[in-house]
């Protein structure tokens, strides 16, 4: 069960952040598309290292 906290693998292949790390930062509650918040250790090109997924875009590790 993923919930805030959780650290998590990115299967979104356009993603600049697929295969790597991160930590759920926030869970959405409502008809969100994309209710899960992920931040990052490492930054994107634009400078920002959270993004937004589905659940079925990331996979539970240990």
């Amino acid at each position: 069960m993923i919930e805030k906290g959780s650290k998590v693998r990115i299967l979104r292949k356009e993603s600049y952040w697929y295969n790597d790390l991160g930590t759920v930062a926030a869970i959405e509650q409502g008809g969100s598309n994309y209710p899960i918040v992920v931040r990052f250790i490492k930054v994107n090109y634009s400078g920002t290292n959270t993004a937004n997924f589905k659940l079925e875009e990331l996979v539970l590790t240990q």
